[in-house]
């Protein structure tokens, strides 16, 4: 387990979350680094733009499920990496 996955976890269970939310957050941002084949901590916000392009163009995700993703990437950087 990488050091910024077991922060993120961490992170979580502080602020209550549920398991399921874990799972999801989780695999959001899992979702993001296989995207761009880097950490997450050393994107920019133009790789930000582009996966959710991504998201929405290309693998055609309903609205909801790119809030998920939204929301997990989010709480990443504004919760574990400031």
């Amino acid at each position: 387990m990488t050091l910024l996955r077991q922060r993120m976890i961490t992170a979580m269970q502080m602020h209550g979350y549920s398991p399921r939310t874990h799972e999801s957050y989780l695999a959001a941002v899992c979702g993001l680094a296989k995207y761009t084949h880097r950490s997450p901590d050393c994107l920019s916000h133009d790789d930000l733009r582009r996966y959710f392009e991504y998201l929405v163009i290309e693998r055609q995700l309903a609205p909801a499920s790119v809030r998920l993703s939204y929301n997990g990437i989010r709480f990443m950087y504004l919760q574990v990496l400031d």
